[in-house]
């Protein structure tokens, strides 16, 4: 797939008479990546990298300092034609190894150019800065030689042994967080409470400094030096980080996977031990400690340190489970060539991909990653806006600056100034304006339909709630949900042996009673009245009793069709008087109970009865159609089930203090859509999903400065 590069640059001369070699503390180490040799040059002194094939290799060998460029890559070529890199190679080559400090000339150097060399490495310094805003690294500490003192306790973690014992201790943690589920989830949805966050933090900040440790004992057991360990500001929240770059220079490909893997694996042993601490205390300090450390341990470290579109943790190990060095960089690197060989005309651009299939990789990642940071950095800007908006808009701008401006400038020289598009620098202005004026009169003029969605339930106008009239254990569901039933039906059997000894003692009585008011009226009526009311009351109660166990056999009480969406969980299980077991609902004449956001109740107010569909909740792909729209203007705050709450994880905000889950933090605006006979989906009375309206067209452009100015209203009140 690779393409020879081309030859011969018309920049050479600029080079070829300078007298160039590698620095006295760089050395080379091989490595393997796909079955072929790479060469990874590193400082001892300053800790820096760079991996080169091994033509590069025998070129750098040629510069001594006594030979030229010209000379040694001349020399270069005839030893190795097929090899040998190009000129233009050559020319990028070493322009990044001065930029790493990796070579020195001995050339006398010139005032200005060195005022200048200086001049852009601090400007370089400033657009790091402003480009990593939201996770700046501060390094405090050089960690080496306490790693390696303790290096021999924990040694045997990272074995094969230690291996094993660290599955078998999370396999059991992970049986127990199974089995008490239903508690686990429960909590999280406290986690975020204001009384909880001390802990949490502490909690998230301990848990990540044996994370790092982790990648510091990880490195050091292999043989590499870990001198930085410090604070990076994630989201200005300060979060432990370590170098641990020397393990580039590692030869197996599986130890520096365990380098990577190292934090992670660390983590989760926390986290195996945090659930036994948890499930043998109860509640107080250590349970509430040990819950936020099994939350950080785990949700952060599967959703965060394992996504290989991060530059964290799961982005190194697929770089090298992979065999693809330098991921993000090559990735930008095949767009780049795309671009340059297909849309400027380029005849030879730099190819980072060996083969085809890696070429659709890089570029696939590449697309991938920038579109996964854009969300990354929205959701971050929204998280601190929420929470502090001053600060919020300052790390909005700054980084809105290095996601979009600073790019864009960069591009912009790059057109300028790019010496492969010397002779095609007018196409690719001409092609990169075409492109900009394509897009935006596509986002600016082209009308697109404008949807408004709106969560909701399925209902029937029509129903009838069945609940248990008695105490007692749920035997048999009679009738199947979604079966057609008439009025007195029997729907529902139930048992209570409790019931029956309480009956059979009340006939008892009333036998009893009954016999002592015999004896009375032949003894001639002595204390016959209160013989009489004592029977009565027997009677009374009896009767009482004999009715619960009829309201044990439940009956539907109007005709209709048979909901219990319960039933398979209820079989066996004790059920109290009053509880619902079902609803008989009056099919066809189902509506769909949505709830408008304050942001959307104008436009859909002034639309009349737009056209609208619904898809259900397990059924997105068939469309609901409606009949007709019905807006109720008066603001609501009560919802019409928990179902859309946040607390049963709806999309609707409800406010902490509802228990029930129905009082919604906003008002909204209620809209009730009749459904059209003759769905293709299956209706279900209850049944959660969404309704799609559509209020005529607009650009996207407008449509999108219109909910970003209703956000704004919305969540910060602007």
């Amino acid at each position: 797939m690779a393409e020879s590069p081309s030859m011969f640059s018309e920049s050479w001369h600029r080079i070829a008479g300078q007298r160039m070699q590698l620095r006295a503390s760089v050395d080379i180490r091989r490595q393997q990546i796909r079955g072929e040799d790479w060469y990874v040059l590193r400082d001892n002194f300053t800790n820096s990298f760079y991996r080169i094939r091994p033509g590069a290799r025998r070129f750098l060998l040629h510069l001594t300092g006594r030979r030229t460029v010209e000379e040694a890559w001349r020399r270069s070529l005839a030893e190795s034609p097929k090899e040998a890199p190009g000129q233009n190679e050559i020319i990028q080559l070493l322009a990044h190894l001065h930029q790493a400090n990796l070579v020195q000339s001995d050339l006398p150097p010139d005032s200005r150019q060195l005022f200048e060399r200086v001049r852009r490495f601090r400007q370089a310094q400033v657009r790091n800065t402003l480009a990593s805003i939201l996770y700046l690294r501060i390094p405090l500490w050089d960690p080496d030689r306490f790693l390696v003192r303790l290096l021999p306790l924990v040694r045997h973690a990272f074995s094969r042994w230690g291996a094993i014992a660290w599955g078998i201790t999370v396999l059991f943690a992970l049986k127990i967080a199974v089995d008490h589920r239903e508690q686990l989830l429960h909590r999280g949805q406290e986690v975020l409470a204001p009384e909880n966050l001390i802990l949490l933090y502490a909690a998230f900040f301990v848990t990540k400094f044996l994370h790092e440790l982790g990648h510091g004992f990880a490195c050091r057991k292999f043989g590499g030096e870990v001198h930085t360990l410090g604070v990076m500001l994630l989201v200005f929240s300060p979060v432990p980080y370590v170098d641990v770059t020397s393990a580039w220079a590692q030869r197996s490909r599986a130890r520096r996977m365990w380098v990577g893997a190292a934090g992670m694996y660390v983590e989760l042993f926390v986290a195996a031990l945090a659930t036994f601490v948890w499930a043998q205390t109860g509640a107080g300090v250590v349970n509430s400690i040990a819950y936020n450390v099994m939350f950080v341990a785990s949700v952060s470290t599967l959703l965060f340190n394992l996504n290989p579109l991060l530059r964290f943790d799961g982005y190194y190990i697929l770089s090298d489970l992979v065999d693809a060095p330098n991921l993000h960089t090559r990735s930008q690197a095949q767009l780049a060539y795309w671009s340059e060989k297909w849309l400027f005309g380029v005849e030879h651009p730099p190819q980072p991909a060996a083969t085809a299939n890696e070429a659709v990789f890089l570029g696939l990642f590449g697309i991938a990653s920038s579109i996964y940071r854009f969300f990354v950095f929205t959701a971050i800007i929204l998280f601190i806006a929420d929470k502090f908006f001053g600060v919020g808009l300052i790390a909005a701008a700054v980084g809105g600056f290095s996601l979009f401006i600073l790019p864009l400038f960069q591009y912009g020289r790059y057109l300028a100034r790019e010496p492969r598009l010397e002779r095609h620098r007018v196409r690719a202005v001409s092609v990169t304006a075409a492109a900009l004026a394509v897009v935006l009169g596509f986002l600016a003029f082209f009308p697109w339909p404008y949807y408004t969605y709106a969560p909701g339930m399925l209902q029937t106008p029509v129903s009838a709630r069945v609940a248990a009239g008695a105490d007692g254990y749920m035997e048999q569901y009679v009738v199947e949900s979604g079966r057609p039933v008439r009025a007195g039906d029997l729907l529902v059997r139930m048992t209570s042996p409790e019931l029956g000894l309480k009956i059979a003692a009340a006939e008892a009585r009333v036998r009893q009673t009954r016999a002592q008011e015999n004896a009375g009226l032949q003894r001639g009526g002595a204390n016959l009245r209160v013989t009489t009311r004592r029977r009565e009351a027997a009677e009374a109660q009896l009767a009482d009793l004999q009715q619960r166990r009829q309201d044990l056999q439940v009956k539907a009480p109007i005709d209709g069709v048979w909901v219990a969406p319960r039933a398979g969980d209820m079989y066996g299980s004790l059920v109290g008087r009053g509880n619902v077991l079902g609803q008989v609902i009056q099919p066809p004449a189902f509506e769909f109970v949505a709830v408008v956001a304050q942001a959307d109740s104008s436009r859909l107010f002034a639309s009349g009865n737009p056209p609208a569909e619904i898809r259900l909740a397990g059924q997105a792909e068939k469309v609901v159609p409606v009949a007709q729209v019905t807006f109720i203007p008066g603001k609501q705050n009560i919802l019409p089930t928990s179902a859309l709450g946040w607390n049963a994880s709806g999309p609707v905000k409800v406010t902490p203090e509802d228990r029930e889950g129905l009082t919604t933090v906003e008002p909204y605006f209620k809209a009730i859509a009749r459904v059209q006979p003759g769905s293709p989906a299956a209706l279900l009375h209850g049944q959660t999903g969404y309704i799609r309206f559509t209020t005529g067209s607009e650009p996207l452009l407008v449509q999108g400065w219109r909910r970003f100015r209703q956000m704004l209203q919305t969540r910060y009140q602007l």
